[in-house]
């Protein structure tokens, strides 16, 4: 059969089967079965911990701002979707590949459609619904956290899912690309695991400030982390996006059985080339928005509107080490907000002398210097108050002090466990029939075809 251009019937045929497949593929089921009883303990356990915090604190409304539910209770809640994300997922995504891979039914696609990219486009839509659908346990405890009377802000929850389909699509991306490159689904299984588990080398590598920190910005935990705070970073969805294109188009390279090995190193170089292009793009695309209702990502909209104005290079030195609790504070206080709006920023941090024999410090510990345009101040107050005041000076911006967060919190106290059956009983119980009846309708289409 000769090739034809690509159509939408074609498409349509193409996402029928692969959907056939994903439903009559066990490891699919088993992920959705395991995670009712992970994400069911993970929120009561949340709820509890919650409720207790709440309860200590109640009547401080400086300690009740900053209670906040997507951090107390529904990122610990998804945290179970993230070690599926890692762990479960890539078994489905590698099974939507590998299997066809191993027994040659790749070459009957190419008879019938242009290229590779068309299959693997589509089974990458089959994957991300598979993952839309394993979000039905953390949707149904949000539900369950909703009938207690507990508070969610939707456009925290929609930046935090956003983050969490970005990071299943590069999942899904690299598992697609060990099937190319490897010889069975096991192997291929072992390289994703590999590309996951180094992120949270770096992830660990860029917290600690150790060697490995100028490459820590390659983690995809570390990336996440900052939807899981409500925080929308163009760049990083741009960079999410760049990489999963990547390693999908590396994929339908190396799955040409056509092309030799020297071949398909130098489609790889010349694809490479291109992603640096787009990566610069990305890296490029410098806006932030803040979803979080207590705003801990940024500063005051009237003061991030006069720091934006700064278009001089703004440098700060810091005598502190960066694993000291006064920097590490500081960077979660200031530092991480001012790079948001500053774009010509640069932060140097000096490590103090060690003490003498005679106990005496370094003199010279904790002072920061700050550097606009040639302009300097000093100071020794790490405070974020104290910096923003440093700068209104230095800059001649009219920075108002920061305003305490009208945040009220939202405190509290109840029982999650009764939402046990409906976690470790009721739910799987019905994915597990569910699971029966569609393999039985599968098994009546098709002619009793079993699949693996």
């Amino acid at each position: 059969m000769s090739k034809e251009a690509l159509t939408l019937p074609m498409v349509n045929a193409l996402f029928c089967k692969e959907l056939r497949e994903l439903i009559a593929t066990k490891s699919f089921w088993v992920m959705l079965v395991v995670l009712c009883p992970l994400v069911g303990f993970s929120f009561m356990e949340a709820v509890f911990l919650y409720g207790n915090a709440g309860e200590s604190i109640m009547g401080n409304e400086l300690l009740l701002g900053r209670l906040s539910p997507l951090e107390g209770v529904v990122v610990p809640t998804f945290s179970a979707m993230y070690m599926s994300e890692v762990f479960l997922f890539p078994f489905v995504a590698i099974r939507l590949l590998g299997v066809e891979k191993q027994f040659g039914s790749l070459k009957f696609l190419l008879q019938v459609t242009p290229s590779l990219l068309a299959p693997i486009f589509v089974k990458v839509i089959t994957a991300l619904l598979a993952f839309t659908v394993s979000l039905l346990p953390a949707a149904a405890a949000i539900a369950a956290w909703h009938s207690m009377g507990g508070y969610w802000n939707s456009q925290e929850i929609l930046v935090l899912v956003l983050g969490h389909f970005l990071f299943a699509l590069l999942i899904a991306s690299i598992a697609f690309f060990s099937v190319a490159v490897t010889d069975s689904p096991q192997t291929a299984a072992i390289v994703t695991l590999t590309f996951t588990i180094s992120s949270w080398v770096l992830e660990f590598a860029g917290q600690n400030q150790s060697t490995l920190n100028s490459v820590s910005w390659l983690s995809m935990t570390a990336h996440l982390r900052l939807f899981e705070s409500a925080l929308f970073s163009l760049q990083t969805v741009l960079g999410f996006l760049t990489a999963s294109m990547a390693f999908l188009l590396l994929s339908a390279i190396w799955l040409r059985a056509a092309d030799n090995l020297q071949q398909k190193f130098s489609k790889s170089l010349l694809l490479m080339v291109g992603v640096s292009i787009a990566a610069f793009i990305a890296h490029e695309s410098f806006y932030f928005k803040d979803y979080s209702e207590n705003r801990i990502n940024s500063f005051h909209p009237q003061n991030e509107a006069e720091l934006r104005k700064l278009n001089k290079p703004l440098r700060i030195e810091i005598h502190l080490d960066p694993d000291d609790s006064l920097a590490v504070d500081y960077e979660r206080t200031f530092l991480s907000k001012l790079r948001r709006v500053v774009k010509d920023f640069k932060v140097v941090y000096v490590k103090p002398k060690e003490p003498g024999p005679n106990g005496i410090e370094d003199p010279r510990y904790g002072e920061i210097n700050y550097d606009y345009n040639g302009v300097r101040l000093q100071i020794h107050d790490v405070g974020a108050r104290r910096a923003l005041e440093v700068l209104h000076f230095l800059t001649g911006t009219r920075l108002e002090g920061e305003v305490d967060s009208p945040y009220p919190g939202h405190p509290i106290k109840g029982d999650a466990s009764k939402f046990r059956f409906l976690f470790y009983v009721l739910m799987p119980t019905f994915i597990v029939l569910l699971w029966f009846a569609l393999q039985k309708l599968l098994k009546q289409k098709r002619g009793s075809v079993n699949y693996v």
